[in-house]
C-alpha cells in the first residue's frame, strides 16, 4: 500500500470550504518543513486573504511561530503536551481565576485567557493561552426514545494574537474553526471527490489532480451557493449538483482520458 503525505493550507471561517494549495512531504521529512515551504508560497499569493495560521499542536514550536511573524502573521496551535512549561504556567495561574462563561447553542464554555507568557523559550512575542472547559447537551434516539446526554470537552490553545486584536469568544470559534479542513474538505473530497484515489503514481501527476480537483471543488460550490436560489438549494445538495452534472456528460458521450486506451490518451 503506498501513502502520499502532503500537506495543505484551507482558508477557514466561510461557508464555501476553500483548499488554497498544497506541498508535498519529501521522504523522511517532517510535516512542518514542508508546511514552511508552503506558507511561503502562500503568503506571496494569498497574503492578504488571511491574518492568522491555524494548526494542531505539531506546530506550537518556536522556528514555526517566529517563521510566521516574521512574515507579518500570527499563530493560533492546540497546547497538547502537558509537559510544556508555558501549559504548566498557565495552568497554575488559571487555577487561581475564575473563568469567563458563555452559551453557544446548547454549549457552554467556561474560559480562561490570559497573556504577557515568556515561557516558551526562542519566541520573539509573549504567548497567550486561551484554556476552555465544554459541556454540550446532545439528544439522541436510541430505540425509539429520546436521551440527552452531556458531553464534556477540554481546549488549549496558545496565539501570538493579543486580545485587543481577538476576543476570548472569537478566539475559541477560530480553534474550533480548525476542523473545517477535516469537516468540509477532506472527509467531503475523499467520500465523494475521488481525493483519496491514486490515478498516477508519479509525483507532478498527483499534485496535478489535487490541484485540479481543488479548483473544480470550489468553483461547484460557488455556483451551489451562489448561484442556485435558495428554494432550489433547498432541494438540491451539493452532491446531488454534482451527480447531475456527472449524469449530462455521461448523456454528451464525453469520457474521462483515464476511461480510454492508453493509446488513444492525449500527451
Amino acid at each position: 500500500m503506498f501513502y502520499h503525505r502532503v500537506v495543505t493550507c484551507h482558508l477557514i471561517g466561510h461557508d464555501l470550504a476553500l483548499p488554497l494549495d498544497l506541498e508535498t512531504q519529501h521522504p523522511g521529512e517532517g510535516e512542518v518543513v514542508a508546511a514552511k515551504r508552503l506558507l511561503e508560497r502562500v503568503f506571496n499569493q494569498y497574503g492578504r486573504f488571511f491574518d492568522a495560521v491555524a494548526g494542531d499542536g505539531l506546530y506550537l514550536e518556536a522556528p514555526f511561530l517566529n517563521f510566521c511573524i516574521e512574515h507579518g502573521k500570527h499563530v493560533v496551535a492546540v497546547i497538547k503536551d502537558e509537559g510544556r512549561v508555558l501549559f504548566q504556567d498557565a495552568q497554575g495561574l488559571f487555577a487561581s481565576l475564575p473563568p469567563v462563561t458563555w452559551q453557544e447553542g446548547n454549549t457552554t464554555v467556561d474560559a480562561w485567557d490570559e497573556e504577557g507568557f515568556n515561557t516558551m523559550e526562542g519566541v520573539e512575542k509573549p504567548i497567550r493561552v486561551l484554556h476552555t472547559q465544554e459541556q454540550t447537551i446532545k439528544r439522541e434516539r436510541i430505540k425509539g426514545r429520546w436521551e440527552t446526554k452531556v458531553e464534556h470537552h477540554t481546549w488549549w490553545w496558545a496565539t501570538t494574537i493579543p486580545k485587543s486584536l481577538l476576543p476570548s469568544r472569537r478566539l475559541w470559534a477560530a480553534g474550533h474553526k480548525r476542523w473545517d479542513i477535516e469537516n468540509g474538505a477532506f472527509n467531503q473530497l475523499s467520500a465523494n471527490w475521488a481525493l483519496d484515489h491514486c490515478f498516477k503514481h508519479h509525483p507532478k501527476a498527483i499534485v496535478n489532480f489535487v490541484l485540479i480537483l481543488f479548483i473544480t471543488f470550489v468553483l461547484v460550490q460557488c455556483f451551489h451557493h451562489r448561484n442556485l436560489k435558495p428554494q432550489l438549494r433547498r432541494l438540491l445538495t451539493l452532491i446531488g449538483l454534482v451527480s447531475q452534472i456527472h449524469q449530462s456528460l455521461g448523456k454528451q458521450g464525453l469520457k474521462p482520458p483515464w476511461h480510454e486506451p492508453e493509446s488513444k490518451r492525449p500527451p
